[in-house]
């Protein structure tokens, strides 16, 4: 059964993505994707079919994640390409 509920939630995610890809590129022309995808933009104005699509993408993704067991990365805290943070030294040496 988890299989099937993978599997299912691929086609649901994939069709809500299709969906919100098309309404960006009538809406913002055809680089929208690529240029336009984690900004305010990509998700359309309150009540537009952008909106509607984005949020269907959205409640999708959030399905195919926990079909997964996985969490969403685009909440974790961001490294750095430099690699991780120095470690300051103790008060005391």
């Amino acid at each position: 059964m988890a299989a099937a509920n993978r599997q299912n939630t691929d086609i649901l995610f994939r069709r809500a993505d299709e969906a919100w890809r098309a309404e960006m590129i009538q809406r913002h022309g055809e680089t929208a994707v690529a240029r336009l995808r984690y900004t305010p933009e990509a998700r359309g104005e309150p009540g537009s079919r952008l909106r509607q699509a984005y949020n269907a993408r959205e409640r999708a993704y959030q399905l195919w994640i926990r079909a997964r067991g996985l969490g969403d990365f685009r909440h974790a805290p961001r490294r750095s390409a430099a690699g991780p943070e120095p470690v300051p030294a103790p008060l005391d040496a």
